[in-house]
């Protein structure tokens, strides 16, 4: 897997009161974005099964890459582009043998222990690494690394006698955050209220990539 394959621009799905996943999934879409990351919480598997195919159809539109978080099962199922898996679901290994080399799969990670972990492994495609910023995805999670912290590690990880695994920064990632994330190399973010709460997704999707030029 080369870096090129990995979208710099992550955009992922949330619960939203008044939109379903798909209408974010299209509005993404159309503002230009290359990469869905859906992302189902707290629902009946056959729902799930549901929005996915509803989802794929709309990336297909788009020719956008589509990645299932959590739920390898569901990825197998409608031979989605790939699966992004936290520290706590299924096993990486068994993720690659039933996907295939040709699917995308995704890693978490939260500290240097993790990412130089998953950097070893030689599974994962690419990092999400996080957590920046207080996220309402994950409001659980109450520790961040700073920008130093994040500029060491990809040091670290440059270092290390293994492929450098793409990174990408996650967690309440700003506009104005994006140059210095870039800046100590970081290969992208991945991205989900700055782009859902947008009123102007094009023009949030527009100045988002500027700031990658």
């Amino acid at each position: 897997m080369t870096q090129n394959r990995i979208s710099k621009i992550h955009f992922i799905t949330q619960n939203m009161p008044h939109k379903t996943h798909q209408q974010l999934a299209l509005e993404a879409c159309e503002a230009g974005v290359d990469l869905v990351q859906l992302r189902l919480k707290d629902m009946e598997r056959s729902e799930m099964l549901d929005i996915a195919l509803e989802t794929q159809k709309i990336c297909n539109l788009f020719d956008a890459t589509l990645i299932i978080n959590d739920h390898l099962d569901i990825a197998l199922e409608i031979d989605a582009d790939g699966v992004h898996l936290g520290n706590g679901d299924m096993d990486h290994k068994i993720a690659r043998k039933e996907l295939g080399v040709d699917k995308i799969i995704g890693a978490t990670a939260y500290n240097e222990r993790e990412a130089k972990f998953h950097q070893s492994n030689g599974i994962a495609d690419y990092i999400g690494l996080g957590t920046f910023r207080k996220t309402r995805t994950k409001p659980e999670i109450d520790f961040f690394l700073s920008l130093d912290e994040i500029g060491q590690l990809v040091t670290t990880l440059q270092k290390m006698d293994t492929p450098t695994i793409p990174l990408l920064a996650i967690g309440g990632i700003r506009l104005d955050d994006i140059t210095p994330l870039l800046s100590v190399g970081i290969h992208g973010i991945a991205i989900a209220s700055l782009i859902n709460e947008s009123e102007n997704k094009k023009l949030t999707l527009k100045t988002i990539k500027d700031a990658f030029q």
